[in-house]
């Protein structure tokens, strides 16, 4: 009596053993029930079925790109000649789903995705496709990045602007995803273009405190014995942010103030009074001699003090002569050649210490007038030019040679002249030069230095 339910037991044993590696056997080259390949049942399929299926669906998956709720286009996988290349991912798949597993794996859910480095477009039907879309019009405006503007009280932020320009390679890699994911619209707004800056970046609001910050600084030029102090309304007309986000000085408006400068204060082709030594007070026109500001190296240096945020007092960088701190321009060691009177002052600290009647230019090679400097010394010299007055070249050894400008005029001896001042010069004349007695000219040039101002007038 026993003996019945044993035998009911085995074979009930027997039975379920007999499904379990039936089942396994099954499952062995098939993948389980509830598995999913980008939202695609491949359930029961072969992973050759498998990779059939999931090819034909995707190929006549529709696509609608959706903007601000309008359809704009619409596209299906296969009119973008979309190949997809899912055989390992297919046989992963399997693999990590063992046959003799089933029973645990039967209930359970498997979805994946095949990953975009199998996916493959032509390029020519994309290229095809992007262009029938409206993405490239006049309506269209591209994203502004957050800034700080100048405001009322002074600097704030002005916050970013979205705008409807569309990034294409974000819109293209939409388009495969969308294929992949099986889904069947794409909201454009999500492939626009972003600003890459927006108000809550930390970035700008340390900017703005920068630049509060900098606008406070006090930098002042000493110019002549003047005091310009750099206003503050230029400094933060001048002060900005660049496309990071970063600090930076507009060196147009800097360089513009710093010419204004020069334009105050440079002597340089200025035409200056000049008390002469006879009393009267005689116009002068400019010469070699003066100075003016070095705007293009002061620009760096004074964006550098700007961006430094430290209070400075400096003197400016300048080119040329005659830059006296205290302000003076010729100041009190000074040649003097009167022309009317055919004679010339070495001045030394405010007081005659040469003096000498000289031979000017001849009136067709006459000596020009203006503020000069004695800018080389040399002695033994030989002058070499053309002379008009007798149409020809000449060379003429002097023993001490003194230029004062660039086309060769300067201070030497003649000792080929008979006789100096009074009228002598309307006949014997130099070509241009200042003609010295040598005796005078030994002396003058042992107490002269280069740099010297010259002051030639009539």
């Amino acid at each position: 009596m026993k003996k019945k339910p044993i035998i009911i037991g085995a074979a009930a044993v027997l039975l379920v053993a007999a499904g379990y590696f039936g089942a396994g056997s099954y499952y062995e080259d098939k993948f389980l029930p509830n598995t999913m390949l980008d939202g695609i049942d491949i359930s029961n399929d072969t992973v050759a079925q498998a990779k059939e299926e999931t090819t034909a669906a995707i190929a006549q998956t529709q696509i609608q790109i959706v903007e601000n709720g309008e359809t704009i286009y619409a596209f299906t996988a296969a009119e973008l000649g979309v190949s997809i290349d899912n055989t390992e991912k297919l046989e992963t798949m399997k693999a990590e789903q063992s046959g003799w597993n089933w029973p645990i794996l039967l209930f359970q859910d498997k979805q994946e995705e095949t990953d975009l480095s199998g996916v493959a477009v032509d390029e020519t039907a994309l290229a095809d496709i992007l262009a029938a879309m409206p993405l490239e019009n006049e309506t269209r405006t591209a994203p502004v990045n957050a800034t700080v503007v100048k405001g009322t009280e002074g600097y704030e932020i002005s916050p970013e602007t979205a705008g409807n320009k569309v990034d294409l390679e974000l819109l293209k890699a939409t388009m495969l995803e969308a294929i992949i994911a099986g889904e069947t619209e794409i909201d454009l707004t999500e492939a626009y273009q972003q600003p890459t800056l927006t108000a809550d970046d930390p970035i700008l609001t340390e900017t703005v405190k920068k630049l509060d910050d900098l606008t406070d600084t006090v930098i002042q030029y000493t110019i002549s014995g003047q005091t310009e102090t750099v206003p503050k309304t230029a400094i933060v007309e001048w002060l900005g942010i660049d496309e990071n986000g970063e600090v930076s000085v507009n060196r147009e408006g800097v360089a513009a103030y710093l010419q204004g400068l020069s334009d105050t204060y440079s002597t340089y082709s200025r035409t200056r009074d000049f008390l002469a030594t006879d009393g009267e007070t005689v116009q002068v026109p400019s010469g070699t001699y003066g100075w003016t500001l070095a705007v293009a190296a002061e620009t760096d240096n004074l964006i550098e003090y700007v961006l430094a945020g430290e209070d400075v007092t400096v003197t400016p960088n300048y080119n040329g002569t005659g830059y006296h701190a205290d302000g003076a321009d010729i100041g009190t060691t000074y040649v003097e050649v009167d022309l009317s009177s055919q004679h010339m002052w070495y001045y030394k600290d405010g007081a005659v210490a040469l003096e000498t009647d000289i031979v000017s230019g001849h009136p067709q090679t006459p000596t020009p007038t203006g503020v000069f400097y004695i800018w080389n010394k040399e002695e033994d010299a030989v002058l070499k030019g053309y002379n008009p007055k007798t149409e020809k070249d000449y060379e003429s050894p002097v023993e001490y040679w003194m230029p004062v400008d660039w086309t060769g005029i300067g201070i030497h001896d003649s000792s080929w002249q008979p006789a100096y001042g009074g009228e002598y010069w309307l006949t014997a004349g130099s070509n241009g030069c200042v003609n010295t007695p040598p005796g005078v000219m030994a002396e003058l040039y042992g107490m002269i230095g280069i740099g010297v101002p010259v002051v030639i007038h009539s």
